[in-house]
């Protein structure tokens, strides 16, 4: 474990060695000495300290007191008093500052020992309550959002739904049957639009609160992509060519395939979605025995641009789905993975801006990579890389 750093505040020489010498036989590093209140806010900055000890009288304008203060409030660092004053006036003054100490001078090396560690373990247990509330209010703040802007989602499929059937209902017999087929298949797509919205807001819901898992097995990827692609061929019909090529030998890997569907399905329907008729989207399969950086040309960057791979010990399944669509702008491209978020270049195309969220949770859970590249007007091509623990 790691020295717990401390920062002695005493203008007495002599007594702020003393100290000094004291804490690190008990195994503290002093990371400075300082006389005056406006010092001990400057190096309480700059270092960091676990603990900062305290006189309260000292050199200057500014005492122990206000430049406790100060450090609390900037740099949320906990404050134990060293002082000869114990009057009603100095300790009411002193608990304004919400202090984890206050030690009365002279003083036992072991009473020293003793409220250091009080304080440092009560410090602890209260940074952490204060990130866990503060990772409560986030994912609150975020379901909000959810609910706020799938409504707002939900709104426009179920107002084409309700307007297709007041006109059937009001003038069915004086509609031809190609308008009435119309009205049908306006509402049969905007149907299947609320369900597509719905599916993903519950797949978004289980992620955020930590109850979409990661269940691996075996998986045999070439029949896995072969089946999703005619799968999805047959929903695009002749729009568009879907192709798959696998261009390893190997291909049964550990991964886990709900998750898999998630992501492989989600990327090529954005790459339908976003090309023109006719064109093709290409999903490519390779499978490596030992992944190494050089040998595919991929750098792990994206959201997980700081991931250390498992080299060389893992196998690494990579998947490339390629497009020739409209592109993502660069001034999108930062905030691509967000949830809702949709690229200013999308127009009158429909989408939900929930796939692409659901494919980093995904690739998030396998431990793996995600990159992109694209150029506006001549398509993108989606790079993951999910790292295999064993291929038996």
């Amino acid at each position: 474990m790691a020295e717990k750093k401390i920062l002695v505040v005493e203008d007495e020489a002599i007594v702020a060695e003393a100290i000094a010498e004291s804490l690190k036989k008990q195994g503290y590093e002093v990371v400075a000495i300082v006389t005056n209140g406006e010092e001990a806010i400057e190096k309480a900055a700059q270092n960091q300290p676990d603990l900062v000890l305290m006189d309260i009288v000292l050199e200057g304008d500014m005492d122990g007191i206000a430049a406790a203060e100060k450090i609390r409030t900037r740099c949320h660092i906990p404050t134990v008093f060293l002082t000869a004053y114990a009057d009603e006036e100095t300790l009411k003054r002193a608990k304004l500052t919400d202090p984890f100490g206050y030690i009365i001078k002279p003083f036992q090396q072991k009473d020293l020992y003793v409220t250091i560690e009080i304080a440092l373990h009560r410090h602890e247990l209260e940074t952490k309550l204060r990130q866990a509330l503060e990772t409560a209010e986030e994912k609150a703040d975020r379901q909000t959002k959810y609910v706020s802007l799938a409504a707002h989602e939900l709104r426009n499929p179920l107002s084409a739904i309700v307007g297709s059937a007041k006109l059937l209902e009001l003038n069915s017999s004086k509609l031809d049957e190609k308008t009435q087929v119309k009205c049908l298949d306006l509402m049969k797509s905007a149907s299947q639009s609320m369900n597509q919205l719905i599916e993903d807001m519950l797949v978004i819901g289980r992620a955020e609160s930590d109850q979409l898992k990661f269940n691996p097995a075996p998986l045999n990827l070439k029949e896995f992509c072969r089946h999703l692609v005619e799968q999805m061929q047959l929903g695009v019909e002749e729009k568009h060519r879907i192709t798959f090529v696998c261009t390893s030998r190997k291909s049964v890997a550990v991964l886990d395939q709900r998750l898999l569907h998630h992501i492989l399905s989600n990327l090529l329907s954005n790459g339908i979605k976003y090309s023109p008729k006719g064109g093709e989207v290409r999903l490519q399969l390779e499978y490596l025995e030992k992944w190494e950086q050089r040998s595919t040309g991929v750098s792990p960057v994206g959201d997980l641009e700081n991931y250390q791979f498992p080299i060389p010990h893992y196998p690494m399944v990579i998947f490339r789905v390629r497009d020739a669509g409209i592109g993502i702008p660069k001034a999108d491209q930062e905030k691509l993975f967000e949830a809702f978020y949709r690229c200013s270049n999308v127009g009158e195309i429909k989408g939900t801006g929930l796939g692409l969220a659901i494919v980093k949770k995904a690739v998030e859970l396998h431990r793996g990579a995600i990159r992109f590249e694209s150029e506006v007007g001549a398509g993108t091509t989606f790079t993951v890389m999910l790292p295999s623990p064993t291929d038996k």
